[in-house]
């Protein structure tokens, strides 16, 4: 017999096929990656690439595939695509996507903790807060006296959310002490719930969380899944196949002084078509997977 589970609550889903793991294969249905949006919605159908594929041939892959790229589209992707309910609801989708957020906050969590009532108002100030302001390196201690939360209560929180795509974490390191210390970058999941409370003037958040999240996918296909870690120089190191890999993300005109040092270091750069150097341009990540 085969029997199909899915559900609304993605919180349920995590916890129930955990218990049951060995008897059930459990697939993550992902957002839209750029690839598919193309597919989808203009009809134009890129290749797939892995990981290494991308890092060792960029500059010959965005050389050839020039030509059926507009940077306008990558553009309209960020702001709207993730979730292909999009289609048909231009002018409510950001609406829906906060309606979709309140529900995780307001109903589902509260459940899934046994919460009191009285935490649900700390609770969306707790998520507010992460929308409202830049990312920072913070630690539990210093974000729940912010929202008058105790510590341990909140690292649940964000534990599940970023489990389920609300919310997603790079740490300072995986070392004992700052392990400890549990400093951290908190984000929103992806770019299309920051121009739901954002519009451009927070470009800079947008990019790091989409390459963050690229990132986390990618982790999940290896047998060991790697934190996202958070270097003194430079935006994330990423360890593949047991290398570590550097990446700077930014504008075009941004320079490579502060990764220059690192082996397997690259630039991140909206607003670019081709790759040179160590540049890599923004939208190629949405064609892994």
């Amino acid at each position: 017999m085969k029997l199909i589970v899915s559900g609304s609550s993605s919180l349920d889903l995590y916890k129930w096929t955990s218990d049951l793991q060995r008897r059930i294969h459990k697939i993550d249905m992902s957002w839209l990656s750029f690839r598919e949006y193309l597919a989808y919605e203009k009809y134009i159908f890129l290749p797939s690439y892995t990981f290494d594929e991308l890092i060792k041939n960029f500059r010959e892959i965005s050389f050839d595939l020039s030509s059926k790229i507009d940077l306008q589209d990558f553009k309209n992707y960020l702001h709207h695509w993730f979730y292909p309910y999009f289609k048909g609801k231009e002018d409510i989708y950001h609406s829906l996507v906060l309606s979709n957020i309140k529900k995780v906050i307001s109903e589902d969590l509260p459940t899934f903790m046994n919460l009191q009532t009285s935490s649900l108002a700390k609770l969306e100030k707790m998520f507010y807060f992460v929308a409202k302001n830049q990312p920072s390196e913070l630690n539990y201690k210093s974000l729940a006296s912010k929202i008058d939360m105790s510590k341990d209560l909140l690292e649940s929180i964000i534990y599940y959310l970023d489990k389920i795509g609300v919310l997603s974490i790079a740490i300072r390191s995986n070392k004992l002490n700052d392990i400890i210390r549990k400093e951290f970058k908190v984000f929103l999941w992806n770019p299309n719930i920051y121009y739901a409370f954002w519009s451009d003037e927070r470009i800079g958040t947008i990019r790091e969380s989409y390459v963050l999240n690229i990132l986390k996918k990618i982790s999940k296909t290896q047998i060991i899944n790697e934190d996202i870690i958070l270097p003194n120089y430079g935006d994330f190191i990423f360890k593949y196949n047991d290398k570590n890999y550097l990446f700077e993300v930014g504008w075009p005109s941004k320079t490579n002084k502060q990764i220059v040092w690192m082996e397997n270091s690259f630039l991140v750069k909206d607003d670019i078509l081709i790759g040179k150097g160590n540049e890599i341009p923004l939208w190629m990540f949405g064609l892994i997977w």
